[in-house]
């Protein structure tokens, strides 16, 4: 709940004006023509930043002017504590649904950063009437009753505009922008958004240390250049042989999502195929015991129906010791396409496997990781994991400072839980499209 505040007057000159959300200011004649009839009738929100100074929270227009006008003192409403910068955003919308309505785009671009901010303080909301967190309906809730395809519409055009702002130079309205990314197709609204992070000079820390992280190269290629003896965790996160990619058609995954994603052949999965495009798992757990240090940890995940002893037995023959007590990803919500037949399967299993004899970093009450699954909708890669997952992952099996492989990237969350935990990752992909979704998503997260 934010404070109304105190009513005083201030300098005009002592106000600073940034960071404001509205650029175009309308019809200041206008506005001024009204205001000298009619007076100035609220005052305007700023924050004492208790040094003389105060930074206007609410009121461009109306101070501007006021400047025109050489008026010394104006009537303020004063916030004289840390405002967040979700706060000020809330101030500024709330202040425009009674002033002229923001430009589209304006709009949008708010509309972006307090949803960003909002799941930055609250997690992104988990599925499920149970499920905690933000979601694009909390943030239409939030901003005036706006519908959730109305939020997610903004959000899309936001997020490319940022990207490549002069795609809408001619774009007048919001159902003018739409209409532009309508003829862009989903992937080449990603490979726009992300070709324009990777060549931004001023991007933050993050976003430019992991998109170097994520190597578009075919991991049996890639693991070549790495040096034996040097990683001390691997999560292998394979294709599972079991036609992952025609169930998740069925779930309404998103045909994007879905386009790079590899299946490999049953008949090839163990062993190889023909080709040696896929040289099988036999040589993924040799690949990856050759590059692990002594006293170091390996997970891998699987599909248990049919795989359970052949992932097993090629574990223990590449090296490692583990123990058919896996460790288990329970979602709290089943699927099966019989059900009739079978119960929901409702968790993921993997193997936890150990080079020499290393020690678990944090010791657990149980082998039970217990998250809820991504919704559909919010994935960038069809067999995508919670960040929460895989960061409690890392931290139970390595300390800050260790380097983890992650032969198959993916949705490239791995990633972002060892930045997280201060680890150094580093994995492959063949997909530039999962790139893509990473630097879109990374960009996103570090702009909150």
């Amino acid at each position: 709940m934010i404070e109304t505040g105190k009513i005083g007057m201030v300098p005009l000159k002592s106000v600073i004006v940034e960071d404001r959300s509205r650029i175009e200011l309308g019809d200041i004649d206008e506005l001024e023509a009204n205001m000298k009839a009619s007076g100035l009738i609220s005052p305007l929100a700023v924050r004492d930043n208790q040094d003389g100074t105060y930074r206007l929270l609410a009121g461009g227009r109306r101070f501007t002017v006021l400047a025109k006008n050489n008026v010394e003192e104006i009537p303020v409403r004063i916030f004289d504590r840390e405002i967040s910068d979700l706060e000020m955003k809330i101030i500024e919308r709330a202040e425009n649904f009674y002033r002229k309505d923001l430009e589209f785009w304006e709009f949008d671009k708010l509309t972006l950063e307090i949803h960003r901010l909002q799941q930055s303080i609250h997690g992104v909301k988990a599925p499920g009437p149970s499920g905690t967190g933000w979601s694009t309906e909390d943030t239409g809730d939030m901003i005036g009753g706006m519908s959730k395809a109305s939020v997610s519409q903004a959000i899309k055009r936001a997020e490319l505009r940022e990207a490549l702002p002069e795609v809408f130079d001619n774009c007048k309205t919001a159902a003018d922008a739409l209409g532009v990314i309508k003829k862009m197709d989903e992937a080449l609204v990603k490979q726009t958004i992300a070709k324009h992070l990777e060549t931004k000079k001023d991007d933050g820390k993050m976003l430019s240390q992991l998109s170097k992280c994520y190597i578009i190269k075919d991991f049996f290629k890639g693991v070549k250049e790495i040096p034996r003896d040097i990683m001390h965790l691997v999560e292998i996160d394979p294709p599972y042989a079991i036609d992952v990619k025609e169930a998740k058609k069925r779930e309404g995954e998103s045909q994007y999502n879905l386009q790079d994603y590899n299946e490999i052949l049953a008949s090839h999965y163990m062993d190889g195929s023909p080709d040696g495009e896929w040289l099988g798992m036999k040589t993924v757990f040799k690949e990856c015991y050759r590059v692990m240090a002594e006293h170091s940890w390996l997970i891998c995940w699987f599909a248990p129906e049919p795989w359970f002893n052949d992932i097993y037995n090629a574990i223990l023959k590449a090296g490692f010791k583990t123990t058919r007590l896996c460790g288990i990803w329970t979602k709290g919500s089943g699927q099966t396409k019989r059900p009739e037949m079978h119960l929901p399967n409702s968790y993921e299993m993997f193997f936890y496997a150990w080079k020499g004899r290393p020690a678990i970093a944090q010791p657990r009450a149980s082998n039970d990781f217990r998250y809820a699954p991504i919704p559909s909708q919010q994935k960038v890669h069809p067999t995508e994991r919670p960040i929460e997952l895989t960061t409690d992952l890392y931290e139970t099996f390595a300390f800050p400072g260790s380097r983890v492989l992650i032969p198959f990237l993916g949705s490239g969350n791995g990633l972002i839980s060892a930045y997280n935990l201060g680890m150094s990752a580093v994995g492959f992909e063949t997909g530039k499209s999962n790139k893509d979704s990473f630097l879109v998503k990374v960009h996103g997260m570090q702009s909150v």
